[in-house]
């Protein structure tokens, strides 16, 4: 059962494998996390705003995002890089996201939960791998 004065994080904490990423909009994508509380929450609004809101250091590879209720309907909206510093910060009006906060991680053109990290870092690499292998045996082919 949700509790709406928790963090969407610790309610949704059973997401930390990503399997599948659900394309968003102009190349981003979505954990099955993300996903799953962007449909539940109605917050799609915060995704567009994570995905092209422009930065005056520009883009980073990775940047966390928090939403944190102030008082009532009122959040504020951060951005930080892996240094700390803040990339950007402002307040909105949120009647359907009814958790205090939530953490996003968007780490190049994938959003994800913080729990998902460590698996979508191997997800990531072995992937990277397979793309290499694959190279790799096209050009033997064709030298062949």
């Amino acid at each position: 059962m949700k509790n709406y004065m928790q963090s969407a994080n610790d309610y949704y904490r059973h997401f930390i494998q990503p399997r599948d990423f659900i394309e968003f909009q102009s190349g981003f994508f979505l954990s099955e996390g993300i996903f799953r509380i962007s449909g539940e929450t109605q917050c799609n609004w915060l995704l567009q705003i994570i995905c092209f809101q422009q930065k005056e250091s520009g883009a980073q590879l990775v940047e966390f995002w928090k939403l944190k209720r102030i008082e009532g309907l009122d959040y504020l909206l951060q951005c930080k890089d892996s240094s700390g510093s803040i990339l950007f910060e402002k307040t909105f009006i949120s009647p359907d996201f009814s958790f205090d906060e939530i953490t996003i991680w968007k780490v190049g053109t994938y959003l994800i939960l913080p729990g998902e990290y460590n698996e979508f870092v191997k997800l990531i690499r072995n992937e990277a791998k397979s793309f290499t292998s694959n190279i790799l045996d096209d050009h033997k082919i064709e030298l062949n």
